[in-house]
């Protein structure tokens, strides 16, 4: 994996790597929140989530642990989740210190790029199924969202997945994991036929998940290493295609405009570069090639405010406007 140029914060920005991961999804006062499968570890919207070692001091993920942000390969291998899957699934992006292996990664800093309600049985058994009605389970102190899908909904009177699913879109700010990336996910056959259901098998499984999907067989060596950013810092834009839509930036490289963007602005200003500096325009706009990075005083300390990514400086009265390309 190859690792990009210096970030002005002395650290190495690198290449993203997109995995698939399923959560659960819990609600508390009235919030919706992605939280991790095996842990009580909330995805906060808009903030990168940075890994850590609970058991040793050392760079996230660490060559002979099993820590960091875990992630499949393809959507199939969700498929092998088994008794511990979740009610949503999606596409991520990772950053800063990864380690790639046979069936998936494991990462320093990650967030979702598209997510998607799906049932929560079939996903156990193997099979993606979008949800179509929401059940709750208030027995823990958070209450977690059970997604179903018609036929395990049992024609119990429980409310539509719809309005959920567009306040977690929401609420992350992603873009919705199509169907032919949900009907990807299928365990093989004689996989599905094999699933154990007593408490014993589910830690085997559960461990067959960490070693196929994250360690592989023989272990696999860590990528080149970068400093991985803090959830409060911003991190570096994506060289990947660049959706748009009628409502501006989306998936992963709005998220990573969204982060780099100043944190006095709520949404990600644009511009299309011409003969004489920067015109605005909307960021929704096919002529959009750049955005605001960032914005300072103009005068003896000019020099510092723009990154080396920066492509065009202009003035606005007695401020300077640094201009970076869109991904």
């Amino acid at each position: 994996m190859r690792w990009r140029s210096r970030k002005r914060d002395g650290g190495l920005s690198p290449e993203v790597a997109e995995g698939w991961r399923a959560w659960s999804v819990v609600e508390h006062d009235g919030d919706l929140r992605l939280s991790s499968l095996t842990r009580a570890e909330n995805w906060e919207p808009l903030e990168p989530f940075a890994a850590a070692c609970d058991r040793r001091h050392h760079d996230v993920p660490g060559r002979s642990c099993v820590c960091g942000v875990y992630a499949a390969g393809t959507p199939e291998d969700l498929g092998r989740l088994g008794r511990i899957a979740g009610g949503a699934i999606g596409q991520v992006s990772l950053w800063g210190r990864i380690a790639e292996h046979r069936r998936g990664f494991r990462a320093a800093v990650g967030y979702p790029a598209r997510l998607r309600l799906v049932c929560v049985v079939c996903l156990g058994q193997g099979v993606g199924m979008p949800a179509s009605r929401v059940d709750r389970d208030r027995s823990a102190a958070r209450e977690r969202l059970v997604p179903l899908c018609e036929a395990h909904a049992a024609g119990r009177p429980l409310p539509p997945s719809g309005p959920v699913e567009q306040r977690l879109l929401s609420t992350y700010a992603v873009e919705m994991v199509p169907d032919t990336s949900i009907e990807r996910i299928r365990r093989p056959p004689r996989e599905r036929s094999t699933v154990p259901y007593a408490a014993a098998a589910v830690v085997a499984v559960t461990l067959a998940i960490a070693v196929a999907i994250v360690l592989g067989r023989g272990g696999a060596p860590v990528a080149s290493v970068a400093a991985a950013p803090k959830a409060s810092q911003h991190t570096s834009d994506v060289q990947l295609p660049l959706n748009r839509s009628s409502e501006g930036l989306i998936s992963t490289p709005r998220i990573r405009v969204l982060l780099l963007t100043p944190r006095r602005f709520t949404q990600p200003r644009c511009g299309t570069l011409i003969a004489s500096g920067v015109r605005r325009v909307e960021c929704a706009d096919s002529r959009a090639d750049v955005f605001v990075e960032d914005v300072g005083p103009a005068g003896a300390h000019r020099e510092g405010t723009c990154s080396p990514e920066t492509v065009q400086v202009t003035l606005s009265h007695d401020r300077v406007i640094c201009w970076r390309r869109l991904p």
